[in-house]
């Protein structure tokens, strides 16, 4: 028998060849690489490019490649044996929106991995809209002597969204029968509107699209006066003040000739900031509700907005009417959109969920104005924006009846006055998207 130095010396001998022989191992899966091949694959009808980042990450050291695909999507890395980890995430800008495409997938880097495989990734994408609807100014204010309402003087402010600069030169805008969400809806059948399994919308009455060569840089806006595109507060102390060169606005007095509604705009805008419109029906105005309008912005695909618009094939007549004439949008063609809903009324839904699947309350008369909400984790996340976001909102409208607030709990407007970049709320969902602000904006 051995006697026990000699046993503990034997099994001493024998871990260290175990603990040498795996040392070995590992160091000879450190230093032996093998060819691994990533292929993007797209969903159908999204082309492949090339210069898109694939990181491929050791799930057991953390330790990261990275490489850009060439022009059919393939990507080759040279990588020490381990279990990987490989992912993609691409912003693209088309036209008015932003496509996000995302996709992982695990690799087992073996000795008996064979560097001719091709591992693919099926992606993922997800549309969100570059230009968004930032604010709706609709229901009016009231007048300094008690008399009433004054109506005009509604705009909205668009707002890029995106990490781009876009191009605003296809960008329309409507409106859906019928004005008002507490109306009479002659679409409904069965429950829900007749379009919405045909995947289009009306735009009622005619439509509003952009001069050429206006673009919007990223995180920056646009303000675009409806009607009374002057210095409205001359008379109306609680209302807007458009006289500013910044702004843009609906004139087209050729097509909608009510002077009322158009009074010649502040000559402080110049006329390279009118919008054009093309009309279907008999109106002199393009009236926007002021309670209740189901809004609207979309973007013509291989046409112009007026060769669109113009298109007899694409008219129709709401209840029968010719004085009630509409165009049919295509549902993919929609950028954004807000379904607004009157205060203390039985409202019936005219967006379908595929647009908007909620709606926002709106109180009129009051110089209440429909904003967007915050989305507060991407917000905080950008780079720069420390010490810049002013928290402690309260400018919503909770004290009211179906009032509204930000949840986020940020105030926009003074953040940005602030330096801060702000990213607004995107859910396909007005609910979750708008709250109604106590004042509007432009009024500081």
């Amino acid at each position: 028998m051995l006697k026990n130095t000699q046993l503990f010396s034997f099994l001493f001998i024998v871990i260290l060849i175990v603990s040498l022989s795996s040392c070995k191992n590992e160091y000879d899966n450190l230093f032996q690489t093998t060819i691994v091949n990533v292929q993007l694959n797209y969903p159908e009808d999204f082309e492949t490019v090339e210069n898109v980042i694939v990181t491929l990450t050791n799930t057991s050291n953390n330790t990261t490649f990275i490489d850009s695909t060439n022009s059919n999507g393939t990507v080759t890395f040279d990588v020490p044996l381990g279990l990987y980890q490989a992912s993609v995430s691409e912003t693209r800008q088309v036209s008015l929106n932003s496509y996000i495409f995302t996709g992982s997938t695990n690799i087992s880097v073996s000795e008996s991995y064979e560097n001719s495989a091709v591992t693919t990734i099926d992606l993922s994408v997800s549309k969100s809209a570059s230009i968004l609807i930032k604010e709706l100014y609709i229901g009016g204010c009231q007048k300094d002597d008690g008399s009433g309402t004054f109506r005009q003087g509604q705009y909205m402010i668009l707002y890029n969204n995106s990490v781009s600069s876009v191009s605003l030169d296809n960008l329309c805008f409507g409106m859906v029968y019928p004005y008002n969400s507490n109306s009479t809806n002659y679409f409904y059948e069965d429950g829900a509107p007749s379009y919405e399994t045909e995947n289009w919308i009306p735009a009622a009455q005619g439509i509003w699209y952009f001069p050429d060569g206006v673009n919007l840089a990223s995180g920056e806006q646009i303000v675009v006066a409806f009607n009374s595109a002057i210095d409205n507060t001359i008379t109306y102390s609680q209302s807007i003040n458009f006289a500013n060169s910044e702004f843009y606005t609906t004139y087209d007095i050729d097509v909608y000739s009510n002077e009322l509604y158009y009074p010649v705009p502040s000559s402080s805008i110049p006329t390279s900031h009118y919008l054009s419109a093309v009309k279907f029906g008999s109106a002199s105005a393009w009236s926007l509700s002021v309670s209740s309008p189901a809004f609207f912005l979309f973007s013509p695909q291989g046409e112009t907005p007026a060769e669109f618009a113009n298109n007899v094939n694409n008219l129709g007549y709401y209840n029968g009417s010719a004085n009630q004439g509409y165009t049919k949008v295509p549902n993919d063609w929609v950028i954004d959109a807000a379904e607004v809903y009157r205060q203390g009324d039985d409202n019936l839904k005219r967006l379908p969920a595929a647009i908007d699947a909620g709606y926002i309350v709106h109180t009129n008369s009051q110089g209440y104005a429909l904003y967007r909400n915050v989305n507060k984790e991407a917000t905080l996340a950008i780079p720069g924006n420390e010490g810049k976001i002013i928290e402690n909102y309260s400018g919503g409208t909770t004290d009211i009846a179906d009032g509204s607030t930000d949840p986020s709990g940020i105030d926009a407007e003074a953040s940005i006055a602030n330096g801060a970049r702000i990213i607004y709320s995107d859910t396909n969902s007005s609910t979750n998207d708008f709250h109604q602000r106590k004042k509007a904006s432009l009024r500081h």
